[in-house]
């Protein structure tokens, strides 16, 4: 498998072309202010550090127990989070937790940075949270090329998501981000725009009856 950075670029021309670069981070705000009446303010975001995090924790993979939800919440991670100097010693604060790995420690960045403008001058720094849906979206672009042998192969073992590992014959977790910062550097927005392939994968390629309302509809290999 491979890293194609000339179709991440491409992906990086379309969100561009279509203005795609502030679509999921104005829906997820709508979520938090229409839903459940939280403004997305820095200072509402402060105030509002317990109900963020309890949102995005949710998003794991795999379910943890009640009590170990409650042991996390009662961490307090946002409150010292928010009070690192820089955008990596934050998210290694995250990730250093137990049963927070790169997506969520990703996420709750968003969250606070992209989303409240808490610390807004990491924006720039943010890295992509790399879940299936993103993984699936670049396969199915072709950013990320799979052999024969590896079709089907599931997400978990196409990506190596630990930033600081080997990534061995997998694709490297750093390789995608720096690809990312390259192409978004390039048609001049924000490496955390990439996000977007959540999105589209999620609401439109892996529904074979929106796929064609896709923005990267004429991108897909099949």
């Amino acid at each position: 498998m491979e890293l194609n950075k000339n179709r991440i670029r491409k992906l990086g021309q379309r969100i561009a072309e279509k203005e795609l670069t502030d679509r999921h981070r104005e829906r997820t705000r709508a979520e938090y202010r229409r839903i459940f009446d939280v403004e997305t303010t820095s200072e509402s975001g402060q105030e509002n550090l317990d109900f963020i995090f309890a949102r995005v924790i949710q998003a794991r993979a795999t379910p943890l127990s009640d009590a170990r939800y409650r042991d996390l919440a009662e961490q307090k991670l946002l409150q010292e989070v928010i009070q690192q100097d820089t955008h990596a010693e934050a998210f290694e604060l995250l990730y250093g937790t137990d049963d927070i790995g790169q997506k969520i420690a990703n996420e709750m960045l968003r969250h606070l940075v992209d989303l409240f403008g808490i610390n807004d001058e990491w924006r720039k720094d943010l890295d992509v949270a790399l879940d299936t849906n993103v993984i699936q979206a670049l396969v199915k672009t072709g950013a990320i090329e799979l052999s024969d042998e590896e079709q089907g192969r599931d997400p978990a073992r196409i990506v190596n998501t630990d930033p600081e590992a080997d990534p061995n014959k997998l694709v490297s977790y750093q390789a995608v981000q720096e690809s990312f910062n390259e192409a978004a550097a390039e048609y001049e927005f924000d490496p955390i725009v990439f996000d977007e392939l959540w999105l589209e994968h999620r609401e439109f390629i892996n529904d074979p009856l929106l796929r064609d309302r896709s923005s990267f509809t004429d991108l897909l290999l099949e």
